[in-house]
């Protein structure tokens, strides 16, 4: 019953790590701790269920709830989902678990920051702050609040979940851990933290892509009202 968290941010100045409690400020900040169990979270579904009892979307969609509530609770704005930080999170906790090592570094050098340049997230942005918190955990150290909890108990993790400047988040869990892969009661979770200002150019984009999925949804939930409409008729 083992739990073990790493944290990062960055604004472009890197601080040299520290043992077991690394500090990286690409406006970076990473670091290593022990945790014990949580105590409740009432507001999130499923958070202290362990990750061999849920599924890994209903563990990363509790995580994403706990950290919104933390960042409530102390009159910060929410993070919302982004799906170029998941997918940078995702591939990191991924390499983790397959690889074996725990770190903001993968085995071929490549950065935190370097993840995220490669997802796309700073493509067009004239200024940009991201940062990365990262955890493992098994049987009762897997739940979503455990981890939560032992992000906000050290200093470093707890900056980063507490940034205010941060606007966007991606979080992704896989089943083992670093140091056994296939363990069914360990977890891998990594949060990426983000805040991007685009250029006029890609703001106008965005809005249409956002006017776009907000149109198609749309279309889609009249589709299925007329569907229910034309069964209870039949």
């Amino acid at each position: 019953m083992e739990q073990k968290d790493l944290t990062g941010t960055s604004t472009r100045h890197l601080l040299a790590p520290a043992p077991r409690l690394a500090l990286a400020l690409a406006l970076v900040c990473a670091g290593a701790l022990a945790a014990g169990p949580a105590s409740a979270f009432a507001g999130c579904p499923n958070a202290e269920v362990e990750v061999s009892d849920q599924n890994v979307a209903q563990l990363e969609h509790s995580v994403v709830c706990l950290i919104n509530e933390r960042r409530s609770n102390a009159g910060l704005p929410t993070v919302r989902p982004n799906a170029q930080l998941e997918q940078a999170a995702a591939k990191h906790a991924n390499e983790m678990v397959d690889q074996g090592f725990f770190s903001h570094a993968s085995p071929n050098g490549q950065s935190f920051i370097d993840r995220i340049t490669a997802s796309g997230y700073m493509k067009d942005a004239r200024s940009w702050l991201v940062g990365e918190n990262l955890g493992w955990g098994s049987g009762e150290y897997s739940t979503p609040a455990s981890m939560v909890r032992a992000w906000m108990e050290s200093p470093p993790h707890r900056a980063n979940l507490l940034r205010d400047r941060f606007r966007d988040l991606g979080v992704a869990a896989v089943r083992g851990t670093p140091y056994r892969a296939g363990d069914p009661d360990g977890v891998t979770v990594s949060s990426e933290y983000g805040r991007r200002t685009l250029s006029k150019k890609a703001n106008r984009k965005a809005r249409k892509a956002r006017k776009a999925r907000k149109a198609r949804k749309a279309r889609q939930a009249r589709r299925a009202a007329r569907k229910a409409e034309a069964q209870a008729e039949a």
